[in-house]
């Protein structure tokens, strides 16, 4: 499991090995459920991508992670977010080699890939300044105590968007 640290501007990235190998990863609450809309690459729709925000991982040494490569969520998780972003599904990336929960539109099926939804400075889940993150929304997913997830993450970004996206109750 690789912590990608990333700054909110196209400076370059650095990357940190955490000790969390491929165990999964501890989430206390609070967890959050960014999005915002899209254009579907290939079929140019508007649609929904959401990523999720835990402020709380064990391993992170209190950096606010987004998590992304999803392949494994609590049920009750997994159906919170399924109710308000049906196109949040499990299939398979060519890309990555493996399936993992990801923003699929919602008139094509297709995937929208990982590195431009979370690596590319400016793309939905990388806002570069405050103004970027303004465009997001975030909600709290109830939680009841600490969940584990499959998962990568990645990290500078989280305060940035915890600080400026528009809350939803």
């Amino acid at each position: 499991m690789l912590l990608t640290k990333k700054s909110c501007s196209p400076a370059p990235r650095s990357t940190c090995q955490n000790e969390m190998g491929d165990k999964k990863l501890k989430i206390n609450p609070p967890l959050y459920l960014v999005g915002k809309k899209i254009f579907c690459w290939n079929c140019e729709e508007k649609m929904p991508a959401i990523a999720l925000l835990a402020p709380n991982i064990t391993a992170a040494e209190g950096e606010i992670c987004i998590l992304s490569d999803i392949q494994e969520l609590p049920k009750d998780v997994y159906f919170f977010i399924k109710n308000r972003v049906p196109s949040f599904k499990m299939k398979y990336s060519k890309m990555a080699g493996h399936k993992y929960l990801g923003n699929t539109c919602p008139k094509c099926g297709l995937l929208s890939g990982e590195f431009f939804l979370h690596a590319e400075p400016g793309g939905p889940f990388f806002p570069v300044d405050e103004n970027d993150a303004k465009f997001l929304y975030i909600r709290e997913i109830p939680l009841t105590g600490s969940i584990y997830v499959t998962a990568s993450v990645s990290t500078g970004c989280g305060d940035l968007i915890l600080k400026n996206a528009k809350r939803l109750k």
